[in-house]
């Protein structure tokens, strides 16, 4: 179960990263001006929406869907890999099942993630982004955006991890947070 939660818990957080980081980047990389937003948006909600979800799909497919599936492959590979070590029926199971089911939600993930940028992205905003996406370097971008999205998140979370052990840290100094051996913070000055 731990490799399942193991699974699940990358794919979204790194396609979820990878999809932010391109499509920022795509925009900005698709025009020769400079760009500053304060504030985003979101594409008015009309019959146009379709049309746009559909673009996006395509958007999807080209700035993340095979550079995400041959990481989430890789990912699948190294944990079935620590799965087989144990061996036995669970083994087996994982490795006739997983990969099928791997599949159909990474497809599900992508298809209701379509909408999302059909509502957040203009059809002007959506085939410019294609269109970049089908150049060389829009091709090299959605390569690397999966691995830079996976560092990003380390990142990401030891930065946050640290933001919180000094609130913690600090919390408890000036605060009662429970025994002092646990927690290390000053006893009760009640």
């Amino acid at each position: 179960m731990i490799i399942t939660h193991k699974l699940a818990l990358a794919a979204s957080l790194g396609l979820a990263l990878g999809l932010s980081a391109t499509g920022a980047y795509a925009q900005t990389a698709a025009r020769s001006e400079t760009v500053v937003v304060t504030r985003v948006e979101p594409a008015p909600q009309d019959a146009g929406l379709a049309r746009r979800s559909a673009l996006a799909r395509e958007l999807i497919d080209l700035s993340v869907g095979p550079n995400f599936m041959k990481e989430f492959e890789r990912f699948m590979v190294t944990q079935m890999g620590e799965l087989d070590k144990k061996g036995g029926e669970e083994a087996i199971w994982v490795r006739t099942n997983m990969p099928s089911m791997a599949s159909r939600m990474i497809e599900r993930f992508m298809d209701d993630l379509a909408p999302i940028y059909g509502s957040v992205f203009t059809e002007e905003e959506l085939v410019a982004q294609i269109a970049f996406y089908r150049t060389a370097v829009g091709r090299s971008v959605a390569a690397k955006t999966i691995s830079l999205s996976m560092a990003s998140q380390e990142v990401e979370t030891a930065a946050m991890t640290n933001l919180l052990e000094e609130f913690e840290s600090k919390y408890c100094a000036r605060f009662d947070c429970g025994e002092a051996e646990q927690t290390g913070a000053k006893p009760s000055r009640r």
